[in-house]
């Protein structure tokens, strides 16, 4: 194991440097520390394996001890942490530390396994073995840096007292890589091509913060291996259509039931990275263990939410600086309604409408079923045997939401391409929490075809308002029994799965919903629609080119509906707004909604 501890040998331009680095420069300039000022430390941390770790420190204004706090990633974590200043000055020795094979860290760049986590529990018990460190860590961190902090606390380190994961996945096949088992060829490639700019610029800052002239050297490698197909992750990512060995090696969710330790997770409905499933994987933690925040989709890279922030600083002075403040007795799930952007562009603050609390997951919902019909009609009583099947064409161009380079809701364009079926207008509200099912029976002219549903509400100021999408390649229908339940579909996924449509004959599909929050005020409708995948956040789709007619059948022996985990829970009068609700654009309606009364909140 090596450690040190350098100072900036000259100052510079203090507009290009962080605000640790600043103080660090100014430090060298006076010829040594202040007392009571923060002080930086670095250096690399050698693995059992020879591997060596590039770390950063920063500790606070004080002298003694401290709890501390790491971000473990593959950006530049080692070099400068993201989460910065914040977090020192409410007491904490904030550590970056970098996965091997990424930044200036030495080695293979496994991006999510078992190693990582192996390297990521030895930088914990180094860290709370430091003449700095009272011996309690705790782990944060978003999306890369959440990630990992999950396969750390599956190995058990001591010392480690709590993680908060935000915003990550635990199943990548499933949640990110190939949604319904169509492969995203968006955000997952263009993620990974992004590195070697990332890591030259930490080599960059390793240099000019602490004269590190070693970590160049270590970069050019690093992207060097990246770009070889062993080690080039996207490639890898496109080499393995199906769910298989491989992604079950870089499963998390295979291995947090092993975390025994108190978590908090941030998750966002409609995030334009990552998404919002993230495996289930709290459903595989100790309730009694486990905290959840949920938002409608604030900005993957944002965590500006004062209630969030707020959460995250009881919860680690509970757990890892052992503050006796009532935390285990707080609720243990929140879910912030209608976050919306407070609009300071340089420092924005994003509020809920309204903050529904639950003792403990899980959330206890109802399943509330609605039929489509040959109307278009959503509806709470049964097809009738006569029901009839209504077609669209495939492909055509589906509806783009939440772009990030054109925010809103485009329009839709080819409307022989969709099928929309929309509830009359509701009485009261109707308020859905968790994961939906499509269950459509569809019949299609071509072997194989891809299915996007969209779950929206058309609301009486004549906005529809987008709400969660999901999709299914409907060779890929088969489901595994031992994780299915009747609100959420759970694809098998496998090559040995995978099973061709017979041209004609009709074929249910359950199509996953991913988890979401949202109320339907009364005056409003649900609709569901029904169109070939298209681009949502950074998620572009690698859809099937075969020309189809695609039916949905909707008769009584073949009755196709949705089905949402309906739970009454507190909310605004007002509609939220079309242009700070986060993530939830709005579009003008412009399809007619159905006469009569919708449906009521099940007994």
């Amino acid at each position: 194991m090596e450690a040190m501890t350098v100072q900036p040998r000259k100052p510079r331009r203090l507009r290009a440097v962080s605000i640790a680095a600043a103080l660090a420069m100014a430090l060298a300039a006076c010829g040594g520390p202040a007392k009571d000022e923060p002080v930086r430390k670095w250096g690399y941390l050698t693995l059992p394996t020879g591997e060596q770790m590039r770390y950063s420190v920063t500790l606070p204004k004080a002298s003694g001890t401290f709890p501390v706090l790491i971000e473990y990633d593959g950006y530049s974590a080692g070099t400068e942490p993201s989460i910065g200043a914040p977090w020192v000055e409410e007491g904490y020795a904030v550590v970056g530390l970098n996965v091997p094979g990424t930044g200036c860290s030495t080695g293979a760049d496994r991006v999510f396994d078992e190693s990582v986590g192996a390297a990521g529990a030895f930088g914990v018990e180094w860290a709370a073995g430091q003449p700095w460190s009272n011996g309690n860590v705790g782990m944060v961190g978003y999306s890369y840096a959440g990630y990992d902090q999950l396969w750390t606390a599956a190995q058990h380190p001591k010392g480690l007292r709590a993680i908060t994961p935000n915003k990550n996945v635990t199943d990548p096949y499933r949640d990110v890589g190939y949604p319904g088992g169509i492969p995203n060829i968006g955000f997952p490639h263009n993620w990974w091509a992004e590195f070697p700019k990332i890591w030259r610029g930490a080599a960059d800052r390793a240099k000019e913060l602490d004269d590190d002239t070693r970590c160049a050297a270590t970069v050019a490698d690093n992207i060097a291996k990246a770009q070889k197909p062993e080690g080039d992750f996207g490639a890898q990512m496109s080499a393995h259509p199906f769910y298989d060995p491989f992604w079950a090696e870089h499963s998390a969710v295979l291995r947090t039931g092993k975390i025994e330790i108190p978590v908090l997770s941030t998750q966002s409905w409609q995030d334009e990275q990552v998404g919002p499933r993230t495996g289930y994987y709290e459903e595989t933690l100790a309730p009694e263990r486990t905290w959840l925040i949920g938002s409608n989709g604030d900005h993957h890279t944002d965590m500006t939410a004062a209630d969030i922030r707020d959460t995250m600083k009881r919860f680690l002075a509970r757990y890892v600086k052992g503050e006796d403040n009532g935390f285990e007795r707080e609720p243990h799930v929140r879910v912030l309604q209608e976050l919306r952007n407070g609009g300071d562009k340089e420092n924005p603050v994003a509020k809920p409408t309204s903050i529904a609390e639950y003792p403990a997951l899980p959330v206890p919902v109802k399943p509330m079923r609605l039929w489509l019909n040959r109307a278009g009609e959503l509806t709470d009583h049964p097809a009738e045997s006569n029901g009839g099947a209504l077609d669209y064409r495939y492909p055509r161009p589906g509806s783009v939401v939440n772009n990030p380079l054109a925010e809103g809701w485009a329009p839709d364009t080819a409307p022989d391409g969709r099928l929309t079926f929309t509830t009359a207008v509701l009485p009261q509200a109707l308020n859905f929490y968790g994961a939906g099912s499509a269950d459509l029976w569809l019949s299609s002219t071509a072997p194989d075809t891809d299915i996007q549903v969209t779950l929206s509400e058309v609301r009486p100021d004549g906005q529809e308002m987008f709400v969660q999408r999901g999709w299914l390649r409907a060779s890929q229908r088969r489901l595994d029994p031992t994780h299915t339940t009747e609100l959420r579909p759970w694809n098998e996924f496998t090559e040995q799965a995978a099973e061709p449509l017979t041209p004609g004959t009709p074929t249910q599909l359950r199509v996953e919903i991913p988890k979401f929050a949202h109320t339907f005020r009364p005056g409003s409708s649900v609709r569901l629609t029904v169109d070939t995948p298209a681009q949502t956040g950074f998620w572009q789709f690698g859809n099937l080119k075969g020309e189809a007619t695609n039916t949905i059948l909707l008769d009584s022996a073949h009755p196709s509906s949705i089905v949402l985990g309906y739970h009454p829970a507190p909310h605004a009068e007002a509609l939220p707004s079309c242009t700070t609700t986060m993530r939830q654009p709005c579009r003008p309606n412009t399809v007619p909604v159905p006469p009569g009364r919708g449906p009521n909140p099940p007994a």
